[in-house]
């Protein structure tokens, strides 16, 4: 590689003088502008594509220093009333605006925004729980399968297996696949999860076959899932309107790994604790989402009601009785 600098980097190069009112003149302060900074830094693509569409209803011209509460309130009654969306579809949106807004108003000498306009997100109902059902599964298979599309298929169902968040799953590599000597169960090390904390998580017999399949000729730090962000939610959203769930708009990708903790929870055999560890979660409160499906765990009371009701406390207190009489 050759040394631009020269040796000792004092080879003859142009200083780089910036004028301040220069950089001023230069900067574009369009909100469209800023959007394409950000994509070009990369940015998540999902977070990318709704800040163009915001930048498409808003006026492609509009200048960042321009918008206020007003325009943000435009945008949540377009979103909820006219597109129909869902209050959690609306937060993403807000979330790309917001990050859009932060940007410039961290650079003042550049776009000069003193002030950032006030985001009043929506209230998300997080104890809905949305789980595929063992019908809704098959169907996800025979759909997938006969239009050749079983790299997705096994993503879908690694997700349903794990209760790994999408990213997650994405950016697993063959290196994060170990196998413990003394079991020989198979599992994953999830380096990058949404809490930054790592986790372990085991593989049942379907998701290990997948893995495997999948690692059989790739590097260690190839990823196990050759796919990107965007098409495996544009494949989820084809694959819903095929099963005829285009009208579900809980029916996420997010629900296979909702399917995950579900299935754990129905079977009664797995605690609170544990699922929260399996699935990562920073709190007990989330985990509970799932505890209506796992009744079990408090069916014990009442073998404790019942001993509390033996005969011989039945006696003494039919004798409590008698002298009370």
């Amino acid at each position: 590689m050759v040394n631009k600098l020269g040796k000792n980097g004092k080879a003859d190069v142009k200083p780089l003088m910036i004028s301040v009112n220069d950089t001023e003149l230069e900067t574009d302060r369009r909100l469209i502008a800023i959007c394409s900074k950000l994509t070009r830094n990369g940015w998540n693509a999902t977070q990318a594509r709704y800040g163009v569409i915001i930048c498409d209803l808003l006026g492609k011209d509009i200048l960042v220093n321009d918008i206020t509460t007003r325009h943000i309130d435009a945008l949540r009654e377009y979103l909820l009333d006219e597109c129909g969306n869902s209050v959690a579809t609306v937060n993403r949106y807000y979330s790309s605006l917001s990050k859009m807004l932060k940007y410039a108003f961290n650079r003042p000498n550049e776009y000069g925004l003193k002030s950032v306009p006030h985001i009043e997100w929506e209230k998300e109902n997080n104890e809905r729980v949305r789980f595929v059902d063992l019908k809704e599964e098959k169907l996800m298979q025979k759909i997938m399968l006969e239009r050749n599309q079983k790299d997705y298929l096994d993503y879908y169902l690694f997700l349903m297996d794990t209760g790994l968040r999408k990213t997650e799953a994405l950016k697993l590599k063959k290196s994060d696949v170990q196998t413990d000597v003394v079991s020989k169960t198979q599992y994953v090390i999830v380096q990058e999860s949404k809490n930054n904390e790592k986790r372990s998580v085991p593989l049942c017999k379907r998701a290990s076959e997948i893995v495997s399949r999948l690692i059989e000729h790739k590097e260690e730090d190839d990823c196990i899932f050759q796919l990107n962000t965007w098409t495996v939610q544009h494949k989820w959203t084809d694959l819903r309107e095929l099963m005829g769930l285009e009208d579900d708009r809980e029916f996420t990708l997010h629900a296979l790994r909702h399917t995950y903790a579900s299935r754990l929870a129905q079977s009664g055999k797995v605690d609170f604790h544990k699922i929260g560890v399996l699935m990562g979660h920073k709190s007990l409160q989330m985990t509970k989402r799932y505890s209506h499906l796992m009744p079990q765990h408090t069916f014990s009371v009442v073998d404790v009601l019942d001993n509390d009701r033996s005969s011989d406390a039945s006696e003494k207190l039919i004798d409590i009785k008698s002298h009370k009489g």
